[in-house]
């Protein structure tokens, strides 16, 4: 597929340079914004619970999976739905998108699936609520409460910053690639992470600790995803913590107004995720996702990749992800 043509004011804006990357660059996000997603849970159970052929204009087959995955301080059950193109198989397995949904059933269109890809999906909530007071509790709870080490003094003190559901939903979408190895006619090696929005966040930061994934996708994931925190432009992080204070370490808010004083920005979150490949996507009205910002954060972190390892498209239309933004995706997946 064609991208559309940049508007000719975005190539004349301004680039950040880009620091040095390296671990410690992802340490500083988990500090900073989204805290560190644990280590651990374990699939335990994969049940098929049902398949339907010939779903999607004859294009695919859909699966239904429950899954148990086990955390140090209990199960999480997991109900998965997999589309699978026709003619997949043990002996053809065909790679894997690993996303999550916003609806328990979103369902990629035809020409998706005879891209080539097979897609699996979970509802984001049964991992973790999106809500700062849940009614009942998610993975967060199934884990040990997290302390980091204070570098500030010569002595050592651990102080209580819990993982935000950005870094919930990411140790999600590493559960799913570990169902998409159980899975017949999928094949889990070159996996591809894609999100949108919220999401898209999500599937950043999973593709940045998660090396197992090949390609990550970010679609209109704004704020503290793919836009610059330096960018006037959009969604702020006063704004983002004051309604979603859940999302992200309690700390980050202190940030609010401030973000020059931010230790990252997010074009080094790009940046880490190389050598394998990024791909961000944006809509010219989408204004709060700040599409210029997305753009400049993609010029700014392509010095870390090589050939094609870095891609983006803009088209015209609001804050959705569509069948194209799909397309464009997997074509640069392909290559």
């Amino acid at each position: 597929m064609t991208s559309p043509p940049l508007p000719e004011a975005w190539q004349r804006a301004e680039v950040p340079p880009l620091p040095a990357i390296g671990p410690e660059v992802v340490d500083e996000f988990a500090r900073t914004i989204y805290g560190r997603t644990p280590e651990g849970g374990r699939l335990t159970e994969l049940v098929l619970r049902s398949r339907e052929n010939g779903v999607l204009d004859g294009a695919a087959d859909r699966l239904r999976h429950h899954a148990v995955i086990a955390c140090p301080l209990g199960d999480l059950e997991l109900d998965t739905v997999t589309h699978l193109p026709a003619g997949a198989s043990a002996e053809h397995p065909v790679p894997v998108v690993v996303a999550l949904n916003f609806k328990s059933d979103e369902v990629p269109s035809a020409k998706v699936m005879k891209a080539g890809y097979a897609v699996l999906a979970v509802d984001y909530q049964q991992i973790e609520p999106d809500d700062p007071a849940p009614p009942a509790p998610g993975v967060r709870a199934l884990f040990p409460t997290q302390t980091t080490e204070s570098t500030e003094t010569t002595e050592t003190s651990d102080t209580t910053e819990p993982w935000g559901a950005v870094a919930a939903w990411a140790w999600g979408l590493s559960r799913l690639l570990d169902i998409a190895d159980g899975i017949e006619g999928v094949d889990p090696a070159e996996p591809v992470v894609l999100g949108h929005s919220r999401l898209g966040k999500a599937a950043l930061w999973a593709g940045a600790q998660d090396e197992r994934f090949a390609v990550t996708v970010a679609n209109g994931s704004g704020c503290c995803g793919a836009s610059l925190f330096r960018h006037p432009g959009g969604e702020d992080i006063a704004a983002i913590t004051t309604k979603f204070p859940h999302w992200f370490v309690p700390s980050f808010s202190t940030y609010a107004g401030n973000e020059s004083s931010l230790p990252v920005d997010q074009h080094q979150l790009l940046a880490s995720i190389a050598s394998r490949r990024v791909y961000v996507a944006s809509a010219e009205d989408d204004a709060w996702a700040d599409p210029v910002g997305e753009y400049l954060a993609v010029v700014a972190a392509r010095p870390a990749f090589g050939p094609n390892g870095i891609g983006y498209h803009v088209r015209p239309g609001t804050h959705d992800l569509l069948e194209e933004d799909w397309l464009h995706a997997l074509a640069f997946a392909k290559r």
